[in-house]
């Protein structure tokens, strides 16, 4: 005898046995339990829910010659085990996907009248309704509105928006939910023991995270499982049956990215490997980026929200990665994968649509350092003392433009903090900053922002930085904000190092908003053309 599929094996037999769905489960026995049932029901949700199982429970519960008192059927009797058997005279189930043509419509409504054989109702249940063509659903819609007392139809589907509004309209609707990896997890180690198979707590959550809700793919995954292994289901055997990186692999990835180091020739290494290996490109996206995710949620939630047996994996890895990079970066970095994966699927080359992801995360990790998890409550704390003290321009007045402040290194523990702050004016430029963007104040951190009578010398210590603040979307800001602070006749300086603002840089100006079209005309024809605006010449318009 050939060996029967795990999910045909452990398809629920009653309401009591189906998995996650609650709140439909409880609404359909109270109506088998009160008689009080409809025309015509409409399941529809994702595949693998439990649809196409709950319908057959239902025509059980409602041809059952003993059903129980709560409404389920009793499974003991001939008209629950013909159901289960497919072989009971008054249930019908039809496949709209290869019968979707309006004969096989017709061939219904000329059966429907004809009386039950083995009970008080016909039931016709109806999977993948949605592939049935306008003219079926045409010829379908005055029997489904108006059916014999003792016809019950039941329509399954996956894509309820393809039904015609009439159709919907005249059914009783049921929502079946993606269930949880949690749940899943749960029922795939009830099978396992069931089978009497050992299995690796690991190795049933990531069966549970790619069955991506379906408990059916969750089983049939499981099922390929168990057939290649002769003990237990391992992790490592799973994470190669579905593609997946493994944890060793996923912490050198995570170590690449976040050397300090210029060479990136082990990141090269490591994605190489990948690539040798066949590993599917949109699931290595997938997996880093969930990886970045649990080290966020372990940073900021704890380790609580985790299962235990991940726990002691995610302490180890948070312990290695460096505490100084900024939340909204580690943000950033999952959006930069989902942008890889757009590029994927648009035909991009998969091996460099992964390779510049990295590579950009890489460059952002190892530049755009700010608060750190710890040191949040610190900053916090900070910044409500700074917002108690007076305002410096009351007091002394003559000190406005007289005052130097600049920005403290990186590495001090008030790295957020201006060290002389003889004008407010620098402390509202940097945390107006900071609200905007978190990356582009991250980036003047690295700095040392000198304040001039009618300038602001903004010196990084590396090239790579000024050239960050020299991108569009950081300079924009700058440019904004400076107007807005410090008024439209300041000017600012991007050095670096020892350089010096007379001999090597050319003042910046920021560009008002009404000065855009000059901007476009210099980069076309020159700066060299002189531009006369109406305002100068005394024309009015």
């Amino acid at each position: 005898m050939s060996h029967q599929a795990l999910y045909r094996i452990y398809r629920p037999r009653s309401f009591e046995d189906v998995t996650g769905q609650i709140r439909v489960v409880e609404t359909l026995r109270q109506a088998v339990r009160q008689g009080r049932l409809t025309h015509a029901y409409l399941f529809s949700g994702p595949r693998g829910t439990g649809k196409t199982s709950v319908a057959r429970i239902l025509a059980k519960a409602i041809c059952c010659e003993t059903p129980t008192k709560e409404g389920e059927p009793c499974l003991e009797c001939a008209s629950c085990r013909a159901v289960e058997k497919g072989q009971h005279l008054d249930v019908f189930e039809i496949d709209a996907a290869s019968n979707r043509g309006i004969d096989e419509i017709r061939e219904i409504k000329e059966r429907i009248d004809q009386s039950p054989v083995m009970g008080r109702y016909r039931i016709y249940i109806i999977d993948e309704v949605h592939m049935l063509t306008s003219e079926a659903f045409n010829a379908l819609l005055k029997t489904l509105e108006e059916p014999p007392s003792h016809v019950i139809f039941v329509l399954a589907t996956t894509e309820p928006q393809k039904l015609p509004v009439t159709v919907l309209s005249r059914c009783q609707r049921y929502e079946f939910q993606r269930l949880s990896v949690t749940l899943i997890e749960e029922r795939l180690g009830k099978v396992m023991t069931e089978e009497g198979i050992q299995a690796e707590p690991e190795a049933l959550e990531l069966i549970a995270e790619y069955a991506d809700g379906a408990l059916r793919d969750a089983l049939s995954l499981l099922d390929q499982a168990v057939a290649a292994q002769t003990e237990a289901v391992t992790y490592h055997h799973v994470a190669e049956l579905v593609g997946s990186l493994e944890p060793v692999i996923m912490e050198q990835i995570m170590d690449a990215m976040m050397a300090n180091t210029k060479d990136a020739g082990e990141l090269m290494r490591i994605l190489d490997g990948i690539y040798q290996d066949g590993k599917d490109y949109r699931l290595v996206l997938k997996g880093i980026a969930r990886q970045i995710r649990d080290i966020v949620l372990y940073r900021q939630g704890g380790k609580d929200v985790f299962p235990r047996h991940r726990q002691q994996w995610l302490q180890k890895l948070n312990e290695k990665l460096p505490k100084d990079i900024a939340v909204n970066t580690w943000f950033h970095a999952i959006e930069l994968l989902a942008e890889a994966d757009a590029r994927l699927r648009s035909g991009f080359p998969a091996q460099l649509s992964v390779e510049l992801a990295l590579f950009k995360i890489r460059e952002e990790f190892s530049s755009n350092p700010a608060t750190t998890f710890e040191s949040v409550d610190r900053v916090e704390t900070r910044k409500s003392s700074a917002a108690l003290q007076p305002d410096s321009r009351s007091e002394h007045p003559s000190e406005k433009d007289s005052d130097s402040s600049r920005v403290a290194s990186g590495d001090s523990e008030d790295s957020s903090r201006v060290t002389d702050s003889g004008d407010q004016r620098l402390n509202a430029f940097l945390e107006t900053i900071r609200q905007a963007r978190p990356s582009t104040y991250a980036l003047l951190q690295q700095a040392n922002i000198q304040q001039k009578e009618k300038s602001l010398e903004i010196v990084f210590s590396f090239p790579a930085h000024r050239d960050l603040m020299m991108s569009s979307h950081n300079k924009t800001l700058l440019e904004q904000v400076l107007e807005r602070i410090y008024g439209r006749e300041m000017q600012y300086y991007l050095l670096v190092g020892a350089e010096q603002p007379q001999a090597t840089a050319e003042p910046s100006k920021p560009y008002l908003a009404d000065d855009e079209l000059v901007k476009d005309i210099h980069s076309w024809f020159g700066k060299e053309l002189a531009i006369k605006k109406t305002e100068e010449s005394g024309q009015g318009g």
